[in-house]
């Protein structure tokens, strides 16, 4: 069972959590993401949940004026928050938005082909993520990379911990999205790609 929360939709609080990361924290996760990614230009690259666009945007600028970007996203509001800023920053004839789930995802890309594949913090929100991730895998050029990104158990675990101390609470369990990337995502991407690296990302947050 896929649970979709709050931020996958409500544009507004996606922004909050966007601007709160910016503010606080020490490290640059799109430069840890693109590092990994390794885009390059010209290149056709397909974001997956693609929100209101933190990489697909720096993303189309890598590419360049010959590169393309498929941004796909269930919110439509979302993706039209991504084209407006596109707009801005004069990339929008690169990126090509795509309203639609991860489990839809399949139907359509057929006989399309990508250099690279992203799907930060999205790809656990999938109910099918093994068909999702075959689809990517068919539609990358033999040299192609895909790279997803998501919470470990550990994330935010002193945040939350403070949070139901406070409310003198017992602290839930572990996310789906945390077992998805400790568990089942790598276990589907040895099945699935002739080679897997699996990294880690610290980023801690500093609240004065």
């Amino acid at each position: 069972m896929a649970i979709k929360g709050r931020f996958n939709t409500d544009v507004k609080a996606l922004k909050n959590r966007i601007d709160a990361h910016n503010k606080f924290s020490s490290k640059d996760i799109n430069e840890w993401i693109f590092q990994n990614l390794q885009p390059g230009a010209s290149q056709a690259i397909i974001d997956l949940g693609c929100g209101t666009g933190k990489q697909s945007i720096p993303l189309a600028e890598l590419v360049g004026p010959e590169g393309r970007i498929l941004s796909v996203d269930i919110s439509q509001q979302a993706l039209d928050t991504l084209m407006a800023e596109a707009i801005k920053q004069r990339v929008a004839d690169r990126i090509q938005p795509l309203n639609s789930s991860l489990d839809d995802l399949p139907q359509h890309i057929v006989g399309m082909r990508f250099d690279r594949a992203l799907s930060s913090y999205s790809l656990y929100y999938a109910q099918q993520p093994e068909m999702v991730m075959t689809a990517v895998r068919d539609a990358l050029r033999d040299d192609g990379v895909f790279f997803f990104c998501g919470p470990s158990r550990d994330n935010n675990r002193e945040l939350k911990r403070f949070h139901y101390d406070l409310k003198d609470e017992p602290m839930p369990p572990s996310s789906g999205g945390a077992a998805f990337m400790e568990e089942t995502g790598p276990r589907l991407a040895r099945a699935l790609f002739r080679q897997v690296a699996i990294v880690t990302f610290e980023n801690p947050l500093h609240f004065d």
